[in-house]
């Protein structure tokens, strides 16, 4: 093949270029520390790029949030250690408020301090941080407790996502803090009457019906009430003025069946404990008739304006406003204790077969009309005839819902007096002249506190159904009991708040790392290793001056060299 001048220029030319270009693009490595400065140049390692680059934003960004997440967690972590501190001195003033030998000066200036120590948990309540509160579930600009403690977040979780579908909680919501349920508690009531001689001595259970009564006859005593499992029942006990205490009680167990209860007696009060762990379906009421034409009766529970033998049926609404009445037993439903809302049937909250039909009496005012209900009728259904019922008696609009506890309130403008039962047949409870509850597994903080204050506000140590507005009042001994519940509730409330901190910590630590080995991996694939780019570099330089020697040197050949 002949070789013309022509063809070993253009050699020249293009072995000349291509060493140039290495030359640059290594110059450029060198000098930009990375490999490729644009995507043609290497589109595997572009994409790779993009990819990782990608990667390392959504670490960076699940760093942000899950620092900010544990911000907001240990802030509120820093608000429970509050919480418990005075709650811890609430209780040291319920301690010293159950001395019964406090002067009334002293119950005054120890509920003043209670009233502060109120006061503290709803500014507590109510911390906000860079403008979103801390317990207003997911509605962070809403203020979530009024100086009354009543409520206005919701329940709802803020979480935080720090991964691919790795979400994680960093919030307590108030309805779980203020409210919530244990499910390790168990529901305990007890009488608000005590039992005494007729001497005036407190009983023991060893006291005889007839130390008691003064009456050498016998007595028959009515048991009322809800089991745990939500059966409504009612029984008598008949006992001999011989019988003692202790057989009245082992009586109202066998009422409620075998190992259902643990009733016992304290300070002269029946008190029934219900051995069914995070139930709030059990319900209490007993009444003592003498028998052989006696006319003599004991009385265990008093209600204000209802007879103490008188348990559930047309026991008047309580007013808590103008205008305002409100029922004490919360609809439960009986499967789970979870609280009824309007879509709920009344069925779900009875263990009675409802589908032979139940009329239920409703006095407006004094008047009553009746309404029929069965299995497939719903509290919307109930409510709306309510309400119906309610404007034609007053002429004004009516009001009928729920309140946070399940309890039924009815309001109108003109409403004087409310009740609502089945009359008689024993299946739905609405109202009730019931024994008073001394702890409950549904937490309620506010609720708890202000029975406290009202007790020491009127040195009632003890429950008294004579006492009127108080009547229902279980006194400062049992305060102390929901008191600790209450301590007990916002500690696993505080346990959980640090598990979420330390959850949004490990999150942060784990982006922290995978960012530095998703840079690290980019790096190895982006960046220019100094020594190997400048090794070729070397190479090259030394490639390109020996291919411009011998193009130099075979350019000052002629035909005379081959002669």
């Amino acid at each position: 093949m002949r070789i013309t001048q022509n063809n070993f220029y253009n050699r020249f030319v293009a072995d000349q270029q291509n060493i140039k270009e290495q030359l640059n693009r290594l110059s450029q490595q060198i000098s930009s520390g990375m490999k490729i400065k644009y995507g043609f140049e290497d589109p595997q390692v572009f994409t790779d790029t993009l990819r990782l680059d990608y990667e390392e934003h959504t670490l960076t960004q699940a760093v942000e949030v899950a620092t900010d997440a544990q911000n907001f967690a240990n802030n509120t972590d820093s608000v429970m250690f509050q919480f418990t501190d005075a709650l811890t001195r609430f209780k040291t003033l319920l301690i010293q408020a159950a001395n019964d030998s406090n002067a009334d000066s002293n119950y005054y200036a120890i509920s003043n301090e209670l009233k502060s120590l109120k006061e503290h948990f709803v500014n507590l309540g109510n911390s906000s941080i860079n403008g979103r509160y801390l317990f207003s579930g997911n509605k962070l600009d809403v203020k979530p407790l009024d100086e009354n403690g009543n409520y206005y977040g919701n329940g709802e979780e803020l979480k935080a996502v720090v991964g691919a579908g790795v979400e994680v909680p960093y919030n307590i919501p108030g309805l779980d803090l203020f409210f919530g349920e244990d499910l390790n508690v168990n529901r305990a009531v007890t009488t608000n009457v005590a039992l005494k001689t007729t001497d005036g001595e407190p009983v023991t259970l060893q006291t005889t019906l007839e130390e008691i009564t003064g009456s050498i006859n016998g007595f028959d005593f009515t048991v009322q009430g809800r089991k745990s499992d939500g059966e409504v029942f009612g029984t008598t006990v008949d006992l001999s003025s011989s019988a003692t205490v202790q057989d009245l009680l082992d009586g109202i167990e066998t009422a409620y069946g075998d190992g259902q209860v643990e009733v016992s007696l304290v300070n002269g009060y029946i008190n029934v404990r219900d051995k069914k762990e995070g139930s709030s379906l059990l319900d209490f009421h007993i009444y003592g008739i003498e028998r052989n034409g006696g006319t003599g009766s004991i009385a265990f529970i008093k209600y204000d304006g209802v007879d103490a033998d008188v348990y559930a049926d047309n026991v008047p609404f309580e007013k808590i406003g103008d205008n305002i009445f409100r029922g004490n037993m919360p609809q439960l439903k009986v499967d789970d204790n979870s609280i009824a809302m309007g879509s709920t049937k009344l069925q779900e909250t009875t263990k009675t077969d409802l589908s032979g039909g139940v009329t239920l009496d409703i006095q407006i005012n004094g008047s009553s009309v009746t309404y029929n209900v069965d299995d497939t009728t719903t509290y919307q259904q109930l409510f709306n005839e309510i309400e119906s019922q309610v404007q034609t008696i007053t002429g004004n609009d009516a009001s009928v819902e729920f309140d946070r506890n399940g309890r039924i309130i009815v309001s109108s403008e003109g409403l004087t007096s409310f009740s609502l039962d089945d009359g008689n047949n024993g299946a739905l409870l609405f109202n009730a002249n019931d024994a008073l509850t001394i702890d409950d597994p549904k937490h309620d903080f506010f609720a708890a506190i202000d029975e406290a204050i009202a007790a020491v506000e009127k040195g009632l140590l003890y429950p008294d159904g004579d006492n009127g507005a108080l009547a229902r009042n279980p006194g400062i001994e049992n305060a102390l009991a929901r008191i600790d519940h209450v301590l007990s509730h916002v500690d696993k409330e505080h346990t959980k708040i640090g598990a979420m901190s330390n959850s949004l910590k490990y999150a942060v630590e784990r982006s922290e790392t995978l960012k530095i080995n998703v840079q690290t991996l980019r790096s190895d694939i982006l960046d220019t290793d100094i020594g190997e780019a400048s090794v070729k570099l070397n190479q090259l330089s030394l490639n390109f001056q020996a291919l411009m020697a011998s193009i130099a040197k075979v350019q000052n050949l002629s035909l005379v060299n081959y002669i």
